[in-house]
């Protein structure tokens, strides 16, 4: 598999309808070998990653804590305390498939310095579907320049 500057990780969840639209984009997507389905816990996803030895990392993926809209968020790893780090993906590990819990494993056991993420809270409509999908094209393109 060919090394590619970004790995693209969709933590989809088809139960609410902001889950849907990102599983919609992640359909769009799937086929590509730098994009992966991370609605798992955050060791593994931390471990798909690492295999693909990207540059930079995005996902994409919902949140109730999330403004309503397409939004941005960019994690890092403010902490070297092993209890304060197992806090931060504790809740991954119980079966809650988060974007930030699998961003906290991706920089704790991938060993990145920078994990961006975009969010998407509202309505499931084609035109909410369009918008995130532009915005991941967008943002691929931006990470790829870095």
């Amino acid at each position: 598999m060919a090394k590619h500057k970004v790995v693209i990780g969709f933590i989809p969840f088809f139960a609410t309808p902001d889950g849907q639209v990102v599983e919609a984009v992640y359909n769009l997507w799937k086929d590509k070998e730098y994009v992966l389905d991370l609605e798992t816990d955050p060791i593994d996803a931390a471990y798909q990653v690492k295999n693909l030895e990207p540059e930079h990392v995005l996902l994409v993926g919902s949140s109730r804590y999330a403004p309503d809209g397409i939004s941005e968020k960019e994690f890092v790893l403010e902490t070297n305390d092993p209890w304060e780090m197992l806090e931060l993906i504790r809740p991954g590990l119980d079966g809650r498939y988060y974007v930030e819990d699998v961003a906290y494993g991706i920089l704790i056991f991938g060993g990145y310095k920078k994990v961006y993420a975009i969010y998407y809270k509202g309505d499931y409509t084609q035109e909410m579907i369009d918008k995130l999908n532009k915005k991941v094209e967008e943002k691929v393109q931006w990470l790829s320049k870095l």
